[in-house]
């Protein structure tokens, strides 16, 4: 199982890399931290005007790490002012517990957004459904809290 995970885990990080760098010096990238369970270190690379890449690498309290890699779409609320966004996406993500098998598995983040006026922080929840794949399939469920700096 562990032989799978590591190529695996191989192209996840291939995908986002080589997607960074296709981005060129006229997009924006966000770095920021999520609470949650598990709770880590995430960077946000916007593809277009309102879809995102977004990978964290997020360790757990039960002693193990995680790396997702989520397309997010942005889109207004209606009603709302124009600081306020929610978004939907799909993704996937490697675990590596601590003296187990990996996991491996696919998730559908949700999540509403909301950006300081005049600022470069946003701030930001979501719920992540899931579903493992290997070693044997489950449902699980994902989520956290989090801020985002944007860098230009």
């Amino acid at each position: 199982m562990k032989k799978l995970l590591i190529p695996c885990m191989l192209v996840i990080l291939s995908f986002t890399s080589s997607s960074a760098l296709a981005l060129g010096s006229g997009r924006e990238f966000g770095a920021g931290i999520v609470l949650g369970e598990p709770s880590g270190v995430l960077g946000q690379f916007f593809m277009t005007r309102k879809a995102l890449l977004d990978v964290t690498a997020a360790w757990s309290f039960d002693k193990w790490f995680m790396i997702t890699t989520d397309y997010q779409v942005y889109n207004n609320i209606a009603n709302a002012p124009i600081e306020w966004l929610w978004y939907y996406g799909g993704g996937a993500y490697v675990a590596l517990p601590e003296n187990e098998q990996g996991i491996l598995g696919v998730r559908v983040p949700l999540g509403i957004s909301y950006s300081f006026p005049h600022s470069f922080i946003d701030v930001w929840a979501e719920i992540d459904p899931a579903l493992r794949l290997l070693p044997d399939t489950t449902p699980d469920l994902q989520g956290g809290i989090g801020v985002t700096l944007w860098l230009k």
